[in-house]
């Protein structure tokens, strides 16, 4: 599975690279994303979480920008038997499409990737229980808008194959950030 996403990173990485030499008169050809996330899981056993992303990525044209994303979210308990909920690792390839190129640009696009579920501590009449969930493919389609060098992006996060007693890491975030670079020339 790691051999899969390091492949694909590198293809992205590749094509990025190849097509930002030919260069675009509107937008610079590469941008380095980041920000704040907030996340809200789908099931009942966890609550909210934070986090933070960073995403380079390459106009491939004026409306296409592919890149690789790294994110980390923490995500809390919602009741007293969960003590600990590790951090969620995402390390995928984004594709992004704009529908415009005025400075208020509304987009989507789909993150593909490799989820790192970490471990969760459990604690029952004083007895510890740590089960470690693994590493699990996911896709993430969202949608969002950029005014300058402002995002904000509302994004589903879709990780298959969880354990079916802590079934519950697919989760909406809402990211607030901004960008360096990718400006127009």
């Amino acid at each position: 599975m790691k051999k899969t996403l390091g492949l694909i990173i590198i293809c992205t990485l590749f094509t990025g690279i190849a097509q930002a030499q030919y260069g675009y008169d509107s937008f610079r050809s590469f941008r380095i994303d980041m920000g704040a996330t907030f996340a809200n899981p789908g099931g009942n056993e966890l609550d909210a979480g934070i986090g933070f992303y960073v995403n380079p990525k390459f106009h491939m044209d004026d409306n296409l920008l592919l890149g690789i994303k790294y994110e980390r979210t923490a995500i809390g308990a919602a009741n007293d038997d969960f003590l600990d909920v590790s951090a969620i690792n995402c390390y995928a390839s984004t594709i992004d499409y704009y529908v415009s190129t005025s400075n208020l640009r509304p987009f989507a696009g789909v993150d593909i990737g490799i989820y790192e579920l970490g471990s969760i501590s459990k604690t029952i009449m004083s007895n510890t229980t740590e089960i470690e969930l693994g590493s699990k493919f996911g896709i993430a389609p969202k949608i969002g808008v950029s005014f300058g060098h402002l995002d904000l992006t509302l994004q589903y996060n879709m990780i298959f194959d969880q354990n079916e007693r802590f079934n519950d890491f697919n989760h909406t975030s809402i990211k607030l950030g901004f960008h360096l670079g990718g400006g127009e020339n």
